[in-house]
């Protein structure tokens, strides 16, 4: 049973102080975590009618009614509404647990997890935003009764930690059920192993309360639901953060005065290195995907969160493609279009000024709508990035960024005319097989330079009684005509039997659309910056390309004295 109260026959009476309180609360958490871990040892494999009788024989047994703190009463009730959705007993618990366990792919939950003062809540609020949906908050019911409390007196902190580790249990499967991507500022898994191993640290959770605690994540393990990315943010020095958290108090300083304690005592730089060992811990042992994030707070704080920090999170959950404009299922229908108007054979361009826009996927789907066998597909030899996660069949294949996959032949010379010969040897019949499609044709670089001699090969081939479809990029990292596009692009805007579709995505520092492509790299202090327009490709370092719109962000430094890019 639980604790029982002072028998009022004795001569003396006990006074109940906060501390007692708060150790009566501990004694009867703790009983009740052994006497629902005793009853999952008798019942846990029982019939569900039996097991609904046993538990609520337990809970009358405990009687925690009797309590006479309200907040208690509520954990108290929730811990058991809690154990016994984990064990599925009556009807209702049946059905959400199906539903979870049931959820569609596409229902994806977000969480971050950062030191105090490292603007998740900014990240999190500009995120949302820009998937037009909202941050729902891990403290869903009524506010935490004892979150100023345990500011103030310590006594209160487990019951304060309790109240915020139930609730976001609840608000995890709420936000789990709900369609598309459900955002939160936090996670479950950042209260239970950042904020009470702060805590203990700080000395405001005794080892007594750090013990019981962690019973009670072990006994609702099953519940506590994995975010499918966990943003873990890094600052980018701990005077950047603790000057984040100064402007933070002083912009509201009744809100956030009791912020202030994190600034003594080295405790911010405890919080980080919590942190830091975490991004390491929890996707090994939750099996959680981890973007890992360093970030200055100040710069977030003042200006808000650059767009780069959106599309790092949209690339890491594969959701790009929503960018992209027109979609390449709409490319693929209006190239479909072009080529079902005419009783003659039709060149498409399909093209780009950036990387990322889905031309491959567009030609992907293009090649299923008219019939994957009445397409011979090409790529050249200096498209294969084998050694790429996700492209390590593409030396007999071409493959789009989101995973489409279509049989290819590799054109080892990099020339055009080499797909002439192709044809030629290997006796392609136009009637079976009335489709020449070509990817990344920028690259087939024995015509650069030599726009008429690569658009003399396309012709040929169109002459031979093919379609011929193409995608490619207009151009390089330096901003210059990526080899013969240009030609091939003023050539599709004056030939009748040429037609271009061009198709665009974002910028991935500002959201305008990208006029161009920058080559990136990552230093030792993971610090991204502009490769010079002379790079040497033999740099060490970490290399990525990204689409940039040339304006707020410009795709290259150093530039050659007088440069102009070549607008065609």
């Amino acid at each position: 049973m639980l604790s029982e109260a002072p028998d009022m026959s004795k001569p003396k009476e006990i006074m109940i102080t906060p501390e007692l309180q708060a150790e009566n609360f501990r004694n009867n958490i703790d009983l009740t975590v052994t006497r629902l871990i005793s009853w999952e040892n008798q019942f846990a494999t029982s019939d569900n009618a039996v097991k609904e009788i046993e538990l609520n024989k337990l809970r009358t047994e405990l009687n925690f009614n009797h309590v006479e703190d309200p907040g208690e009463q509520l954990l108290f009730s929730q811990l058991f509404s809690l154990f016994g959705l984990k064990h599925q007993i009556g009807e209702a618990n049946q059905i959400l647990h199906e539903q979870i366990v049931n959820r569609p792919k596409e229902n994806r939950v977000i969480g971050f997890l950062a030191a105090l003062g490292n603007g998740k809540t900014t990240i999190a609020e500009s995120f949302a935003n820009d998937l037009n949906t909202e941050v729902f908050t891990h403290e869903p019911f009524v506010k935490n009764p004892y979150r100023a409390k345990s500011e103030g007196d310590k006594s209160y902190m487990l019951r304060s930690q309790l109240y915020f580790l139930f609730s976001n249990i609840f608000s995890d499967i709420g936000a789990r059920l709900k369609p598309g991507v459900m955002i939160s500022d936090s996670s479950t898994l950042t209260d239970i192993f950042m904020w009470v191993e702060t805590y203990r640290q700080m000395g405001l959770m005794s080892e007594e309360e750090y013990t019981t605690y962690n019973q009670l994540v072990d006994l609702l393990k099953l519940l506590i639901l994995k975010p499918d990315l966990l943003i873990t943010l890094l600052p980018s020095s701990i005077d950047d953060l603790k000057a984040g958290v100064e402007e933070r108090i002083k912009a509201k300083p009744e809100e956030r005065a009791s912020e202030a304690i994190f600034l003594e005592n080295g405790n911010l730089e405890k919080q980080v290195k919590i942190v830091e060992g975490l991004s390491r811990t929890i996707p090994e042992q939750w099996d959680v995907p981890t973007l890992i994030m360093t970030v200055n707070p100040v710069e977030i704080f003042r200006d808000k969160p650059n767009y780069a920090q959106i599309y790092q999170i949209r690339k890491e959950l594969g959701i790009l493609g929503d960018l992209l404009n027109p979609a390449p299922e709409a490319v693929a229908e209006e190239a479909l279009q072009i080529l079902a108007e005419s009783s003659e054979r039709q060149i498409v361009i399909i093209h780009s000024k950036s990387m990322f826009s889905g031309k491959t996927t567009a030609e992907c789907l293009l090649a299923k709508k008219v019939g994957v066998d009445k397409v011979v597909f090409f790529q050249p030899t200096a498209a294969i990035r084998a050694n790429e996660t996700g492209f390590e069949d593409q030396a007999h294949a071409v493959i789009s960024r989101d995973g489409l996959k279509i049989n290819a032949n590799t054109i080892e010379n990099n020339n055009l005319w080499s797909i002439v010969d192709y044809i030629k040897d290997h006796k392609i019949d136009p009637e079976n097989q009335p489709y020449i499609f070509i990817d990344e044709i920028m690259l087939f670089t024995a015509h650069d330079k030599k726009p008429k001699d690569a658009i003399a090969a396309l012709e040929a081939i169109r002459k031979m009684g093919f379609h011929v479809i193409v995608d490619g990029i207009d151009y390089t990292f330096q901003e210059e005509p990526f080899t013969f596009m240009d030609g091939l692009l003023k050539r599709a805007r004056k030939n009748k039997h040429w037609y271009q579709i061009e198709t665009s995505t974002r910028c991935c520092y500002c959201g305008n659309v990208a006029q161009g492509t920058r080559l990136s790299l990552v230093d030792q202090n993971s610090v991204r910056k502009i490769a010079p327009y002379d790079f040497d490709w033999n740099h060490p370092g970490s290399m990525d390309f990204e689409p940039v719109c040339c304006k707020e962000h410009k795709s290259c430094e150093n530039q050659p004295q007088g440069f102009k890019r070549k607008n065609f």
